[in-house]
């Protein structure tokens, strides 16, 4: 069970946008997927409101689906966990026999914030979800909110790989920069390293300064930056709507630089 963190400090950067077509791509691809929305904003969750099934046979074909805000509230117990809030949980209509899970989140979620540092549930919060899964999930996918919070924490204790969507810009430069001073702090907190971690360029612009900034992020950060990189297109949002189906449908020019793009990501983080 692979667990990949997509995670950035700074908003506007794709970051909901790449997990939810990662999550798509691994689907696609035959893997069991877990998608975690992890961000009170509640985007990814709301971009899957489509073709929803909620049948609770569904649900129990890949897992016992629960909801971010069960795993916050103080005092829940495994038990309680098993047997609540079945019709808040989504399963995603299978697409040629492939599907994923979704654990949602809403904006309820910020109100819980707090009580994962004092009661110091961070390191352990994902590792506990993941316990109460079944073995034949591959994949988990987490989208943290794009900026720093206990659930942040949390997805960043519990990955296996770290993606993070960066802006060919100043700012962007910025953002990474701050974000991997706490991924520092982070594994020698928790004692291990990650399995990988990628620095993905998003969003990027036909620019002399987007041409500047990439050069700058591979004389920085070399062997972390990702192969490809995704272009600013309406193609992606097209493909977000389509869902898995659009992997399996002709690409035009735009869409084949996006499944290089996607199929290199898979490649950089090993689970295919």
């Amino acid at each position: 069970m692979l667990k990949i963190c997509f995670i950035s400090m700074k908003g506007g950067t794709g970051k909901t946008t790449l997990s939810l077509l990662f999550t798509y791509f691994m689907a696609d691809r035959g893997k069991n997927v877990l998608l975690m929305d992890m961000d009170p904003q509640g985007n990814t969750t709301i971009a899957c409101a489509e073709g929803l099934v909620f049948d609770e046979k569904g649900f129990l074909k890949l897992g016992m689906p629960y909801i971010i805000q069960d795993f916050l509230t103080p005092q829940v117990t495994d038990e309680k966990l098993k047997e609540t809030v079945k019709h808040n949980s989504i399963f995603l209509e299978p697409i040629k026999g492939k599907g994923f899970h979704l654990i949602p989140n809403f904006l309820e979620a910020h109100k819980y914030d707090l009580h994962l540092t004092a009661n110091h549930v961070v390191p352990v919060f994902v590792n506990e979800i993941t316990n109460l899964l079944p073995a034949e999930v591959d994949v988990i996918v987490m989208d943290c909110p794009p900026y720093l919070s206990s659930l942040s924490y949390a997805a960043l204790f519990g990955a296996d790989v770290i993606v993070i969507p960066a802006e060919a810009s100043k700012f962007g430069l910025v953002g990474v920069e701050l974000l991997l001073t706490v991924v520092e702090d982070v594994i020698r907190k928790r004692g291990r390293p990650y399995n990988n971690i990628v620095i993905q360029p998003n969003r990027i612009r036909p620019t002399k300064a987007a041409s500047f900034y990439l050069d700058a992020m591979r004389e920085r950060y070399g062997e972390f930056l990702a192969d490809e990189y995704f272009k600013e297109t309406v193609e992606v949002q097209r493909m977000i709507r389509e869902g898995i189906k659009a992997f399996s449908v002709g690409a035009n020019e735009a869409r084949s630089s996006i499944l290089r793009a996607i199929e290199s990501l898979g490649s950089r983080v090993m689970v295919y």
